[in-house]
């Protein structure tokens, strides 16, 4: 199967409940967000890297770890969601800045 066929395989099957709304608390989002490089300046920390976190988890869940695909989706579901959906990571990364 090629990878524009596994995206959209994924995209059929993502539950999308559980990347909109964001279901991080922030304490957690402050862990994702160091763990993913030690150190990282809070400065950078935006909505649409929580995003692809969360898109990533999902598309582990149903069994794909091509991160070349994930990136796909999660690019997919981000230009693709809502003002608002995007708002609430957006607010999230904010919060995140503030510590």
């Amino acid at each position: 199967m090629n990878s524009l066929n596994n995206r959209n395989a994924l995209l059929v099957n993502i539950n999308r409940t559980l990347i909109f709304p964001p279901l991080l608390s922030i304490e957690e989002a402050i862990l994702l967000f160091n763990s993913k490089r030690p150190f990282r300046n809070h400065k950078n920390c935006h909505g649409y890297m929580f995003c692809r976190i969360l898109v990533s988890r999902e598309c582990k869940r149903l069994g794909e770890n091509n991160k070349m695909i994930i990136a796909n989706v999660a690019n997919y579901l981000w230009k693709n969601s809502t003002s608002q959906e995007k708002l609430e990571y957006i607010d999230l990364a904010q919060r995140v800045k503030t510590f």
